[in-house]
């Protein structure tokens, strides 16, 4: 039997996978009081983990106003709080930042030139 044959077939998972826990608009029901972040989601046992990372999304319907702290939250979710009177706020890096482009780094080089001609042009 040929050796693509005989090898086991696993698929392709990225080692920086990041990996999110999930939490619903409408689970927010189960966490006492209108403040919420990963202490208060951990405690209610609507995720593992208060230091992973946490994504709510807009599945469900709130009935009050909550104060939100995730590292992401979906489109409808963060509309979905806004309208019933909470705000959303984004807590830790939600995605490293990418390097800068090549148009990008001549910008900023192009801006420390121009600094430093009006700095020599004030101090001469």
């Amino acid at each position: 039997m040929p050796l693509q044959r005989r090898i086991p077939k696993r698929g392709f998972t990225p080692r920086k996978r990041t990996v999110y826990q999930i939490v619903n608009v409408g689970d927010l029901a189960h966490v006492e009081g209108s403040t919420v972040n990963a202490q208060t989601l951990s405690d209610a046992g609507l995720i593992r983990s208060a230091t992973g990372l946490v994504k709510v999304l807009a599945r469900g319907e709130l009935d009050q106003a909550y104060s939100v702290a995730a590292h992401k939250f979906s489109g409808g979710a963060s509309a979905k709080i806004e309208a019933a009177g909470g705000c959303v706020t984004t807590v830790g890096p939600t995605m490293p930042d990418a390097p800068p482009t090549a148009a990008e780094t001549a910008e900023l080089a192009a801006a420390d030139e121009a600094t430093d001609e009006t700095e020599a042009e004030n101090d001469g």
